[in-house]
């Protein structure tokens, strides 16, 4: 063992050392955001109390409703569009505006629905 030829030690530059700090650095980086975004996850989720959730699920539905009844040719592209031309406009008045359309298309139909085909 000892007629072994021993191995040099290969001294890393100054550049490497600082280019592996940046990767440590990047990685722990990559690893705190994702443990902030399954931590904020977490929270929502806790916070989010399962009335509260079937009242958003409701007025979802309330919106596509209203949208099918409003704009049935329109596709989402085209809804994109009309509520980027509408943020100009004042806040209060599309407000209620709204809450108008939505209590008059966004109602569901009550009784049997009937058999396609």
């Amino acid at each position: 063992m000892a007629d072994a030829p021993r191995k040099k030690r290969m001294r890393r530059t100054a550049e490497e050392r600082l280019a592996d700090l940046e990767r440590k650095k990047q990685e722990f980086l990559v690893r705190q955001e994702q443990l902030l975004a399954k931590l904020e996850a977490q929270q929502r989720r806790l916070s989010q109390t399962p009335a509260l959730r079937k009242e958003r699920i409701e007025n979802q539905k309330r919106l596509y409703r209203a949208l099918a009844q409003l704009a049935p040719h329109w596709d989402e592209r085209q809804v994109i569009a009309a509520v980027e031309k509408c943020l100009s406009e004042d806040t209060e008045a599309m407000a209620t505006r709204g809450a108008a359309l939505l209590a008059e298309h966004g109602k569901s139909r009550r009784g049997r629905k009937p058999k396609n085909g």
